[in-house]
């Protein structure tokens, strides 16, 4: 449900967490629920703003019971370490505002339950989004550090695992812990949403790395004459594993060796490019003999 606009980016409720709201009511702890959504909603609103101050587009931002998604659009020529900060405010901003409860606490002398309740909320909600996982504020921290070594493609992988990891710990966990009666199952719906969020991550992983192979090529603002990097590849190998090895320093040539180290033919990156720009993923193979 759309809340409404703060400049540019909208505001949407996720169905799920109106249908959490609605749930704490019918408990009667709305109180707590809405202290939630406080603090989802302060979370995700510092990613927003840090996002905007850095010169990024903020799309939207969707809140979820367990958290929130700000949709960004990066500018050109800004490198992975703005993601970091963007990543880094989220969490920061919680553990800011536990602070802020605290000594508000101290200042009354006495701490009461609603303010214990919003102080431990904040806490959780930055500590959980450290976790280096994809979707989680910390597996995209992960994900900028790691990529100036392994490139986009590889480190959004690597949060990818990290997010599922995440999950099938905390399914197991509410699944061991509603048996021995001390939890109920809310961890398991938590579960199922970070393995679907992470997935949903993997599945634009390819796209991530043509956005960082021609940003990486835009820098080097245009290839010098003459310079090739050979790359030697079985005949089997998919056209995308291939291409994951380009340079973007350099033309990439494919020489295609099969059985017994013949030359079965060389490709070049842009016949490579424009197979997979058309939606085919075959092997070079298949490539060659079209």
């Amino acid at each position: 449900m759309r809340a409404g606009r703060l400049g540019t980016a909208e505001i949407i409720c996720n169905d799920y967490f109106l249908l959490l709201l609605g749930l704490y009511f019918l408990v009667g702890v709305l109180p707590q629920a809405l202290l939630l959504f406080t603090a989802v909603a302060w979370h995700e609103g510092c990613h927003a703003l840090v996002a905007h101050r850095l010169g990024w587009q903020v799309k939207s931002v969707e809140l979820f019971p367990f958290g929130g998604v700000a949709r960004l659009t990066r500018p050109p020529g800004r490198g992975f370490m703005d993601e970091a900060l963007i990543a880094l405010a989220g969490p920061l901003a919680s553990f800011f505002l536990a602070l802020g409860i605290t000594l508000f606490g101290l200042l009354l002398n006495f701490e009461p339950a609603g303010l214990l309740f919003f102080r431990q909320v904040n806490l959780i909600l930055g500590f959980f989004n450290l976790w280096p996982g994809l979707p989680l504020d910390g597996g995209r921290i992960y994900r900028a550090l790691r990529a100036k070594y392994t490139g986009l493609y590889r480190a959004t992988v690597e949060g990818v695992y990290g997010g599922q990891v995440l999950a099938l710990l905390l399914g197991l966990g509410s699944i061991a812990g509603f048996f021995f009666r001390l939890v109920d199952l809310q961890g398991l719906a938590l579960a199922l949403f970070i393995y679907y969020a992470a997935r949903r991550e993997g599945e634009v992983a390819p796209y991530m790395f043509w956005q960082d192979f021609w940003r990486q090529r835009g820098k080097e603002n245009k290839l010098k004459a003459g310079k090739v990097f050979w790359l030697v590849a079985d005949p089997g190998l998919t056209l995308a594993r291939v291409a994951r090895s380009f340079s973007h320093r350099s033309f990439n040539l494919v020489a295609v060796i099969g059985k017994g180290g013949r030359l079965e033919g060389i490709l070049t990156e842009t016949e490579i490019l424009q197979e997979l720009l058309e939606g085919g993923n075959n092997t070079l193979d298949a490539l060659l003999r079209k």
